[in-house]
């Protein structure tokens, strides 16, 4: 992509170089001369090398800008990808503000630095050595003291770019925490007015804003003083090339046309020692932000489909864990050497204290984490041995906390099922119980819930989310205290629904209600990493002293 100018700069490049030429022989031979019409000509021929070049520099800035559009684009879509096939674990450790700053800014910074100051820089040193030709061309005694002044015109630059970019990586840091925390309060607004605490936000906000503007005033004092340097540096040698061509011109020995064409060819020189001066900061934060999306992208995951996955139709839907262990820490296991069964078909209940494993367990049924020992079965298939869109596509789940886009309820509810018609949503929505309330509404399924869903209450949020699982007929249906905000009466009537309508699927429901659990034809209750009771209500109450302890907990 960045080839792309590089015809059109090149042919620039070439025409910069003839202006000062042109000066020349204006000076030394239309004038010297007198002569009107070699003095007509060179300046007609002066003002269409002006003119081409002007044509050229903006044909230069379209294509630059097409390729920042293009890298920016080409950027986003592999940073955006990455993320959504990293592993779930990922996302647990790192924050969602943490990403939307590197797509929102780091990739802008990226593109710039390809699309705008790559191309520079690539041309800066062809051009200094064509002029360098040129001025050796026209006195070669004065190229070679220019060539001996030249180091000193780098020093400067270098050395600050060194040091603006160890500053600049650690302001992109700060910068990136006070979005990820604003990112943070708005996505929590709720609990922000619910506690009073808007004063606290603005306060912390404001102070965060005051110091990362600290931090960049003094990369900017940085900045400033690395360009200043540059420029009495620039001055002081330019001064003395000049100097030094004058004494030629005196001595007789550079004619004052070469003079003025040396002077403007040195200029040129000058010029591009201040196009890297003045892109110090853009340099250094391009680098640092190509370390940032690099971070991402050098990322390496396992496999997403791996070798050997095939498409399975689970034909019934037992579940299986064979000795399955597996923790978030690799010294603490929140599953150590587990095994059961949950039969195809079957309405089951999983029960137990918090931190004893059961969204852990459901986690791994989902495939969001990979068991560290042990291996998960469907119908006698490791699911790991299954292409991800098939075993996607037969298994669905609805959680405590249904995430919803800020769209019309029927969007949501199709979102499981692409191409999934009206009447499948309206017999969802029937399943969960939600029909009534839907239909009640002035734009029916075309009501946008807004954002979080805020415009409708935590058990209708349930419900839709229930009807958008329940969409594509799943073989496995998991529950995770998705029935919670809802009142018995209503969640009994529910699962009576999915029962009913979805006979042939396997029902998880991990709930603390009794009601829910009394339906179920076993209770699964998990007594902590490795201890698990399977049975009855009754049976685990008259056996099990830790199922009692529980029930007496949550009744």
């Amino acid at each position: 992509m960045v080839a792309v100018p590089i015809t059109p700069m090149g042919v620039s490049l070439c025409l910069g170089l003839i202006t000062p030429y042109l000066s020349k022989l204006i000076i030394d031979q239309a004038y010297a001369r007198k002569d009107l019409r070699l003095f007509i000509i060179l300046v007609i021929a002066a003002a269409a090398v002006f003119t081409i070049n002007s044509a050229v520099n903006m044909r230069i800035s379209f294509l630059n800008r097409s390729i920042k559009l293009s890298i920016a684009f080409t950027l986003n879509r592999k940073v955006f990808k990455k993320l959504q096939y990293l592993p779930y674990r990922f996302f647990q450790d790192t924050s969602t503000g943490q990403h939307l700053y590197k797509i929102a800014y780091d990739i802008e910074r990226v593109a710039q630095l390809i699309a705008d100051i790559f191309p520079q820089a690539i041309f800066i040193i062809p051009k200094a050595f064509l002029i360098f030709g040129i001025v050796f061309y026209l006195d070669s005694k004065i190229a070679l003291f220019s060539l001996a002044l030249l180091p000193f015109l780098c020093i400067s630059p270098v050395y600050f770019m060194i040091q603006l970019k160890k500053k600049i990586k650690l302001w992109v840091e700060k910068s990136q925490a006070i979005f990820e925390r604003a990112s943070e309060v708005l996505s929590h607004i709720q609990l922000v007015k619910a506690f009073g605490k808007e004063k606290r936000e603005i306060k912390s906000y404001i102070l965060a804003l005051i110091h990362n503007t600290r931090q960049e005033l003094a990369n900017m004092k940085l900045e400033l003083s690395g360009s200043f340097l540059s420029s009495i540096s620039q001055r002081v040698i330019l001064g003395l090339i000049i100097f030094y061509a004058g004494l030629r011109v005196m001595q007789g020995r550079l004619t004052l046309g070469g003079f003025s064409a040396i002077t403007l060819y040195l200029a040129q020189l000058s010029g591009l020692q201040n196009i890297l001066a003045s892109s110090l900061q853009r340099i250094s934060l391009g680098l640092v932000s190509c370390e940032r999306l690099d971070s991402v992208l050098a990322i390496t995951v396992e496999p997403r489909i791996k070798e050997g996955a095939r498409q399975v139709v689970f034909p019934a839907g037992r579940i299986e864990f064979k000795n399955v262990t597996f923790g978030y820490l690799p010294d603490k296991m929140v599953l150590e050497d587990l095994s059961f069964c949950i039969e195809a078909g079957s309405c089951v209940g999983i029960m137990g204290n918090s931190g004893c494993g059961k969204t852990t367990a459901i986690n791994l049924i989902l495939g969001l984490y990979k068991p560290t020992r042990g291996e998960i079965l469907i119908d006698g298939f490791n699911i790991d041995s299954v292409k991800p869109d098939s075993f996607y596509g037969q298994v669905a789940i609805a959680t405590q906390e249904p995430y919803l886009w800020n769209d019309t309820i029927e969007n949501n509810i199709r979102y499981a099922k692409e191409g999934a018609t009206l009447k499948e949503i309206e017999e969802a929505a029937r399943i969960a119980c939600i029909d009534a309330f839907i239909d009640s509404l002035a734009d029916g399924y075309q009501t946008v819930v807004g954002e979080s869903a805020c415009r409708i209450s935590e058990g209708q949020k349930q419900r839709i989310a229930i009807a958008r699982a329940v969409i594509k007929k799943p073989k496995i249906l998991i529950l995770d205290e998705a029935l919670n905000s809802v009142d018995v009466e209503l969640e009994v009537k529910i699962i009576t629904n999915l029962r009913r309508e979805l006979k042939d699927s396997t029902l998880i429901v991990v709930s603390h209600r009794l009601s829910t659990i009394n339906m179920a034809d076993a209770i699964y209750f998990f007594a902590g990493a490795g201890k698990i009771d399977i049975g009855r209500h009754q049976e685990l109450l008259q056996r099990n002293t830790q199922y009692q302890a529980y029930l007496s907990l949550h009744s």
